[in-house]
């Protein structure tokens, strides 16, 4: 991220760090998107696992909404205020009067976005069915496409429906294999050179919000290396003493 973003998006006083950025969900239609970003979302309230899921219905729009996540190191105060952006399912462009497919809802996040930057790119599918796993591969080609990856952006493999799952459908081994092939093609199309660090996986419940606690430390992170806090933390107490 060059200094010019950092400026707009980050914030540093005497004891507080303020970072803004934002997280976007791709992935199959019906996989879980927004239940996992309306999760994310009322984290502290932790009260969203409790509506009925079947009220829940396919989007055919760009969804988004906010959280906020607040961490410690030494003596500041990190606050982590996020857009979370859902992308619809669907693949192209949706006929007049049908709502928007993915392309359709990229047009409109590139016009009413007010954040830039795309700290965490969540590759989402669901355990139980593999096809939804498979298709990430369309979906990162699409989000590379539309530039939706820089040099300071995270890829978080989600699993959800895992309350579901007895056998899962999508083995470890899977996702291990899926966080090397996301890797080198981010290499090859955009000439980025993914650490491991930037590349995880997590599997999660909305139902039963298993998972959820892992997924927020996933997002922090990304927000850390993004802004490399330790380094600005560091760094003024280094100038401090």
């Amino acid at each position: 991220m060059d200094s010019n973003h950092k400026k707009k998006l980050l914030i540093c006083r005497e004891t507080d760090i303020i970072c803004t950025g934002g997280v976007v969900f791709i992935g199959d239609g019906a996989v879980g998107k927004t239940h996992t970003a309306l999760n994310l979302a009322s984290y502290k309230k932790g009260s969203f696992h409790t509506a009925d899921c079947a009220n829940l219905s396919k989007s055919v729009n760009l969804e988004f909404d906010y959280f906020i996540l607040y961490s410690n190191i030494e003596k500041y105060k990190v606050t982590i205020s996020s857009q979370l952006f859902i992308m619809p399912g669907q693949k192209g462009r949706a006929e007049a009067g049908e709502g928007l497919a993915f392309e359709d809802a990229v047009d409109m996040y590139f016009n009413v976005r007010s954040i830039n930057d795309v700290i965490a790119l969540m590759l989402t599918y669901n355990l139980a069915d593999i096809r939804t796993f498979q298709n990430l591969e369309y979906w990162l080609n699409r989000a590379i496409d539309h530039e939706l990856i820089s040099d300071y952006t995270s890829i978080i493999l989600l699993g959800t429906h895992l309350d579901h799952v007895i056998s899962s459908d999508v083995s470890a081994n899977m996702v291990a294999d899926g966080e090397v092939f996301v890797r080198q093609r981010i290499d090859d199309k955009l000439g980025i050179d993914m650490g491991s660090d930037r590349i995880s996986s997590v599997e999660i419940s909305n139902l039963h919000r298993t998972g959820i606690d892992e997924l927020q430390d996933s997002v922090s992170k990304a927000f850390f290396r993004a802004f490399e806090i330790e380094k600005v933390v560091y760094g003024v107490i280094s100038q401090d003493n």
